[in-house]
């Protein structure tokens, strides 16, 4: 008895320290890491595989196929965070995603590099999946919301950082952006020493002479899960237009170099980790459906401005409007997910949420390409079509809002 006071003390301790919610924040960074670092540097390394058949998909492919294998570890991480543990999986997780990104470092192979970044997503997916689960474990309801607006937050700037530094080191050599993964490996002792695996729900309520939750208290509110991985998956495939074809368009009919390239992309990351950490204070005051409304109007309203007039000045000012709706998208969902569903199928309901997610990503590069080289879309037509889909699904949810409002003053 005095050994499980000493570990709950421990642990209390812990969760106070800031550091803890530092090397969360930090650890979550990583998963923006595994795209965006390598965004600048795209053009150039399809000018180096230049003669390799297929290149223009496969270079796209750098960026987008740790997203498919995110999406496809995602179930698997999933079932072991909840079995296994969630600080385990984290550290083998961090571990692989330092030495697999960096490994492109030293390879010359566009295959092999294609093949480092598999073992690259299945990294991201126990690492997105584990952190996200340790602050819904760690923290109550206000805490949480407010440490999941953060996480955004500390995403998005992370993604600032990545994609200047990934451009900078762009122009020196395309082969230099792999070395910033390594740095994932300067977490591992954060991860060791303040964090700790939480004790699960059942024995810390047979600890408190509690009964074991029931099976109607564990129900599964699948219709809601579905639609909200369906937002997910829609909205992911549009915002990563702006990370695999956007950098063509600025370096090739605008003419930026990579540093330049990357300062324009991180526009919309600036926006979107402001509003994420506002995102507390903004759901104080109004709903989940209100703040889906506010997001998909103004990442669609970004892309349009994009498309009317696509000159840098422009497309600065249409990604930071298309980032505020991001910055209030993410932690929406991871809110209201961890809300709506119990600790003890979170890892698993989370790895849905992580495989919606990333498996846009890695359908966005098919999907731009349909418009680009099949459909014959221009560059302003394919931005064009994301931006009214966006306000179409805005006014899904402000139709729901009305009619909500509309039932209750009938009532």
């Amino acid at each position: 008895m005095r050994s499980l006071e000493l570990q709950h003390k421990t642990q209390q301790q812990k969760l106070e320290n800031p550091i803890t919610i530092i090397v969360l924040l930090l650890v979550s960074t990583l998963t923006v890491m595994a795209g965006a670092t390598l965004s600048p540097a795209i053009p150039e390394i399809e000018q180096v595989f230049i003669n390799t058949p297929n290149v223009e998909v496969l270079v796209r492919l750098i960026i987008t196929l740790p997203a498919l294998f995110i999406a496809l570890g995602a179930p698997i991480m999933g079932v072991i965070v909840d079995k296994w543990g969630r600080k385990k999986l984290l550290t083998i997780t961090t571990v692989l995603y330092g030495f697999a990104g960096g490994s492109g470092f030293f390879l010359n192979s566009l295959n092999l590099i294609l093949i480092s970044r598999i073992f690259l997503g299945i990294a991201v997916a126990g690492i997105m999946i584990t952190s996200t689960t340790l602050i819904a474990d760690y923290y109550q309801e206000s805490q949480r919301n407010k440490i999941l607006g953060y996480q955004a937050g500390f995403m998005a700037f992370g993604g600032i950082l990545f994609l200047i530094t990934g451009g900078f080191l762009a122009t020196i050599n395309w082969q230099f952006t792999f070395l910033i993964y390594f740095s994932a490996l300067f977490l591992i002792p954060g991860i060791l020493i303040y964090l700790y695996e939480p004790e699960s729900v059942e024995k810390r309520n047979i600890s408190k002479g509690q009964k074991n939750i029931s099976g109607s208290d564990r129900s599964v509110p699948y219709k809601f899960i579905i639609t909200i991985y369906s937002l997910v998956l829609v909205l992911q495939i549009f915002f990563f237009f702006s990370i695999t074809e956007l950098p063509f368009f600025l370096a090739g009919s605008l003419s930026l170099n990579p540093n330049l390239v990357g300062i324009v992309l991180a526009s919309m990351t600036v926006s979107g980790g402001v509003f994420s950490i506002l995102y507390k204070s903004i759901k104080e005051k109004i709903s989940f459906k209100s703040i889906f409304f506010i997001s998909h109007f103004f990442f669609g309203l970004g892309y349009i401005l994009i498309a009317f007039f696509p000159s840098v000045e422009f497309i600065v000012i249409g990604l930071f409007t298309a980032g505020i709706g991001l910055g209030l998208f993410v932690p929406n969902v991871t809110v209201w997910l961890t809300l709506k569903t119990h600790s003890s199928i979170r890892g698993r309901v989370l790895s849905g949420f992580t495989m919606s997610l990333f498996l846009g990503q890695f359908l966005s590069t098919f999907i731009s390409q349909l418009f680009l080289n099949i459909l014959s879309f221009s560059f302003s037509d394919m931005f064009l079509i994301a931006g009214i889909s966006m306000i179409i699904i805005a006014l899904v949810f402000l139709g729901l809002i009305i009619k909500e409002k509309n039932f209750k003053t009938i009532s």
